[in-house]
C-alpha cells in the first residue's frame, strides 16, 4: 500500500497544509477579533461611567427644576 501525498506534489498548487494553515489563521483572526472587541467595548462602557456623574440629577438645582423632576427627588 503506498502512500499517495498528492497534496505535497507540485509547487505551484496549493496543498493541504497550506489550505489548514490558510483557514485556521482566519478562524484565529475572527476569534482575537471579537474577543478584545468585546473587551474595547467593556472598556469604553467604563470610561463613559468614570466620566459621567452617579447622581443625574445632581447639577440640577431645585429651583429650576420641572416639577415632573422634582417629585421624582
Amino acid at each position: 500500500m503506498s502512500q499517495d501525498k498528492w497534496y505535497l506534489e507540485g509547487e505551484k498548487e496549493p496543498s493541504l497544509y497550506g489550505w489548514i494553515f490558510r483557514h485556521m489563521a482566519v478562524g484565529a483572526l475572527w476569534g482575537s477579533a471579537v474577543f478584545f472587541g468585546a473587551i474595547a467595548i467593556i472598556l469604553l462602557l467604563v470610561a463613559l461611567a468614570s466620566i459621567l456623574p452617579e447622581d443625574p440629577f445632581a447639577s440640577l438645582s431645585p429651583v429650576k427644576a420641572p416639577p415632573a423632576l422634582t417629585a421624582l427627588v
